[in-house]
């Protein structure tokens, strides 16, 4: 009997060795969903780590319910810690770290098998990354807004690329382990960290644009200034090697930067506009200057939720850059890592 390609293609990703780790902390919520799109896979061959990072819900009775391996961290290890821990209790040499609120197309395994396949001539690709979906089952204005800016970002960025953003990200275990591994140090921007740290060794991801998966953590105002906060604090303690930091500011787009400078030099003005009434004039020259680095994001956030949207994206993106700003300059205790 001839065997269509559909299901030869099926076959070959079901015996494809591949590792899939789960950090998850308090994630029952969402983990299900994760689980049930995981299981709809063709992962025949796969190993599933749930890795219940000192969870107090029912994550560890959801894992459980699919019988999927579920590790324990005991104390909080944080994203990082879990990620190590559920990489060194692994076996294949390609390891998945997907997010527990993170819901994969059905056909996922399959493009990041074939994408691999297609680089593996390329030494210096070191893994896969797949991208958000830019639908949203519903959901609220921050929620859209926090989404579409993450998937402006990869849209935005080269295919081939040292961009490494971890709720769907592959890579070869030989390069995990050269690496160290995340740091585990670090609550927010390990991502970051691990990026400057192989792309400085000439190390690139491949963004699979087939890859669309669902994120289905909700946002809000405080929520998404919070988690801005600590991030940044954080990211400002990171102390990269000379290479690592020549890497960065490479890598980085000048526009972002620019665009956290901008609000806290605009509102200065503005203030010191009372005494002057020039400043105002340059206030406005440097809000103009924000959006105008800004505009194929608000373009982008209008063709894809229409312009009352964007409207709004305008206004909470200056906020929110103005928040980085904030956190940026103003002292406190901070470890340097």
């Amino acid at each position: 009997m001839r065997i269509s390609k559909e299901t030869e293609t099926k076959n070959l990703a079901g015996r494809w060795p591949i590792s899939v780790v789960i950090p998850a902390y308090n994630a029952a919520r969402h983990l299900e969903s994760c689980l049930t799109a995981l299981s709809h896979n063709d992962l025949t061959n796969a190993e599933i780590l749930v890795v219940n990072d000192g969870s107090t819900d029912e994550t560890q009775a959801v894992a459980a319910r699919f019988g999927f391996r579920c590790l324990e961290t005991g104390a909080r290890q944080g994203p990082a810690g879990a990620r190590n821990l559920g990489f060194r209790q692994t076996l294949h040499p390609h390891v998945l770290f997907l997010d527990a609120d993170i819901v994969l197309p059905p056909n996922a395994l399959t493009r990041i098998r074939e994408t691999l396949e297609l680089y593996e001539h390329r030494p210096d690709v070191a893994g896969v990354l797949g991208q958000y979906a830019e639908e949203l089952p519903g959901g609220d204005f921050f929620t859209n807004y926090k989404n579409l800016s993450a998937c402006y970002l990869y849209r935005i960025t080269e295919t081939q690329s040292p961009f490494l953003h971890t709720p769907v990200f592959c890579i070869r275990r030989t390069v995990f382990e050269e690496a160290g591994g995340f740091d585990p140090r670090l609550t927010h921007g390990e991502d970051f960290r691990l990026g400057a740290q192989l792309g400085s060794r000439g190390f690139r991801f491949v963004i699979d644009r087939q890859v669309n998966a669902q994120h289905l953590k909700r946002y809000s105002f405080s929520g998404i200034l919070r988690e801005d906060w600590r991030r940044v604090r954080q990211l400002a303690t990171i102390r990269l090697p000379l290479e690592e930091r020549r890497f960065s500011y490479r890598a980085h787009r000048w526009n972002r930067l620019i665009s956290v400078l901008l609000p806290g030099m605009a509102v200065a003005c503005a203030l010191l506009g009372v005494l002057d009434r020039r400043f105002l004039a340059i206030s406005g020259v440097l809000i103009f200057g924000f959006f105008l680095l800004n505009l194929h994001f608000l373009f982008y956030c209008a063709k894809r939720r229409g312009p009352w949207f964007a409207l709004r994206a305008a206004g909470f993106l200056f906020i929110e850059m103005l928040w980085a700003e904030v956190a940026l300059v103003v002292p406190g205790k901070r470890a340097s890592i």
